[in-house]
């Protein structure tokens, strides 16, 4: 294999990226880590066994190996949360050092993928070019043939290799960037959008104001939801299989929680059947005809069901306990029907607590009243927020729509009639109530301020390289595809990392 040829080493330019959980972090910070990792030491040299596979993506081995893309991606995600001397127990920071690092190289590998369907091909000369320009390789300025021939033909074979799937996949990633150039004007656009900004008063009116009398109210109308209940289960793929195991079930010398060890295909085999306590409404979403609940709610203790219908497959249910109805005394039981009321009747919540709202608000006098005051009276918070201008979706380009007394208030960022109202507010005058996630509020403007030129300083000098970051943000979707991604992640980490089978 020829030598490479020392050539200038070619400039590249800084790319910026933030992190995210699932596929750690865009293109743009899988770019710095291949920038960083070229020339870094390599763990245990190129060649070896070793080779540990976490997964496939279109066939082809996600694998750790000495010095690989993988095994380099983990490295520097274990040195940064070591850097940031967090508290998370050592597996939590070894297993999240591993899946990022597990993802990182499946979008890298979909990546390399598409660029071979592509066609992007790297030449040997420019190879060579790379390899040159390696620190390893570089004795007082000029490339150490030594050095290089010192490594074995496996180690060296690997090495270009590196390079070559490290270059196409710049190629394909800059191919992709550069596809959609900034349009004219978009830049200033982008920059007036930081100024004017708004801080306001809320009156905020929490969902926790909806009555706990309306709570009950609706409990009892359906206690079958909210009736505590203690159960076994075993289930079966079909019904005739499943009515066979309720015939051995109702037969004595049968246990029932053997029968769920020996034939059942839940998550609660191995625990015997046993579900533990739970309330009717958790156990109605996994049943396929609603009437059953009643049917199950009314065994008594040691009772076993026919067979019915769930989400799982066909289930046989046996009542551990007589269920405890519903009773408005247990704090829980209210707790429980509140709880569901939030998650699938919150269309009633809001309805009333907007109902507040709108009173205050045609109540108040702007010139005669005091706003805190009269929230006061109500028993309601008056909270100021930040300044914010027309952020969109909480950019982090600009002022966030925040308040640290009001967490849902950011949730208001993702509904453009929450802009339209905030923004067309007149001084002293209250707002329409606005619903948001978990409260209903009232806005009074407080300030308005314009930051002119220096508003969008920042998004004027660095919007290019902002603009490359969102559209790198998407490629993960566009590219990695669902159907062709074997994950075998955590398995292999118990494996090869814990040492569990």
């Amino acid at each position: 294999m020829a030598e490479p040829v020392q050539k200038k080493e070619s400039s590249r330019s800084n790319r910026d990226g933030r992190s995210r959980w699932l596929y750690v972090g865009s293109v743009i910070i899988l770019v710095l880590v291949v920038v960083t990792f070229v020339g870094a030491p390599v763990v245990g040299g190129f060649g070896g066994s070793g080779n540990l596979v976490f997964g496939r993506y279109a066939g082809e081995e996600i694998t750790y190996a000495p010095g690989n893309f993988f095994a380099r991606q983990y490295e520097v995600i274990a040195q940064s949360l070591r850097d940031s001397e967090n508290e998370m127990e050592l597996e939590w920071q070894l297993r999240l050092a591993w899946r990022q690092a597990f993802n990182s190289a499946v979008l890298r590998t979909a990546l390399l993928h598409q660029a071979d369907r592509s066609r992007i091909r790297v030449t040997e000369e420019r190879v060579d070019e790379l390899v040159a320009q390696d620190p390893r390789f570089n004795r007082n300025g000029r490339f150490d043939a030594v050095a290089y021939r010192a490594l074995g033909s496996q180690e060296q074979f690997q090495l270009r290799n590196f390079h070559r799937e490290n270059e196409a996949f710049e190629k394909f990633v800059d191919d992709v960037l550069e596809g959609a150039p900034i349009a004219a004007g978009e830049r200033e656009f982008v920059a007036g959008m930081a100024s004017p900004e708004r801080s306001f008063e809320l009156v905020r009116f929490p969902f926790s104001r909806f009555p706990e009398s309306q709570v009950v109210r609706f409990a009892l109308e359906q206690p079958d939801r909210f009736s505590e209940i203690n159960l076994a289960v075993v289930t079966l793929g079909n019904r005739e299989e499943a009515q066979r195991i309720r015939g051995m079930a109702v037969e004595p010398g049968n246990p029932f929680a053997e029968l769920a060890r020996t034939y059942s295909r839940d998550l609660y085999a191995d625990q015997g059947g046993e579900i533990g306590s739970l309330w009717g409404y958790e156990l109605q979403q996994e049943l396929l005809d609603p009437a059953d609940l009643a049917t199950v709610v009314a065994l008594s203790a040691g009772e076993i069901s026919q067979p019915v219908e769930t989400t799982s497959g066909w289930s046989i249910y046996q009542a551990q306990e007589n269920a405890v109805p519903f009773n408005q005394e247990r704090t829980s039981a209210v707790s429980a029907a509140r709880s569901y009321m939030q998650t699938f009747e919150q269309g009633r919540i809001q309805d009333f607590v907007r109902g507040e709202a709108e009173q205050f608000v045609a109540s108040f006098s702007p010139g005669e009243d005091s706003l805190f005051a009269r929230a006061s009276e109500l028993g309601v918070e008056v909270i100021e927020t930040q300044p914010f201008p027309v952020n969109y979706g909480n950019l982090p380009l600009f002022g966030r729509v925040q308040a640290s007394l009001a967490p849902d208030l950011s949730d208001a960022a993702f509904r453009e009639s929450f802009f339209i109202t905030a923004f067309s507010l007149e001084d002293g005058e209250l707002s329409e109530p606005v619903s948001l996630r978990q409260s209903v509020v009232v806005l009074r403007l407080l300030e308005e301020r314009d930051l002119g030129e220096d508003g969008g300083f920042i998004v004027r000098e660095f919007y290019p390289s902002l603009h490359r970051q969102f559209q790198s943000d998407g490629i993960e979707a566009a590219f990695v595809i669902d159907e062709l991604l074997q994950d075998n992640f955590a398995a292999a980490f118990n494996r090869y990392v814990l040492g569990v089978n």
